[in-house]
């Protein structure tokens, strides 16, 4: 009789720790957090010698990186305003970033891009974090 109540217990104990591990939540989508932020650009003539414009950017795509993973989580493109969104998050870690022209190569078309990122953290459930902008060159 002791031996059947030391192999429930120990069921009960199993089956207690796999439900609380399976309960905790990835870092990502499936929360209640928002973070929203803007993208700057400045935007060069064909030779990146000479600024023609700055300003909000419209239609630039911005990339979120969950956690520590090294593929991006999803893709937003900005608004008229240069406004970015990403909704429903997880409390966790996370990356933004869009994409700027390295302005050493000096001829338009032959451009490399380099990553502009902001890393933040979800604390809060319900937390609406606003970053700080995001500046490209174009």
């Amino acid at each position: 009789m002791k031996s059947k109540l030391i192999i429930i217990q120990i069921l009960l104990l199993f089956v207690l720790t796999f439900y609380l591990s399976a309960c905790k939540k990835k870092v990502g989508p499936g929360g209640q957090a928002t973070v929203i932020g803007k993208v700057y650009a400045n935007d060069y003539d064909n030779t990146y010698n000479y600024l023609i414009s700055k300003g909000y950017s419209s239609g630039t795509k911005v990339y979120i990186v969950y956690g520590d993973e090294k593929n991006i989580g999803n893709t937003m493109t900005t608004s008229i305003d240069g406004t970015f969104e990403f909704k429903y998050l997880t409390k966790g870690h996370y990356k933004v970033y869009a994409l700027s022209v390295d302005t050493a190569y000096r001829i338009k078309g032959n451009d490399t891009e380099n990553p502009v990122i902001k890393e933040f953290d979800i604390k809060e459930k319900k937390q609406k974090l606003v970053l700080d902008d995001i500046i490209i060159n174009k």
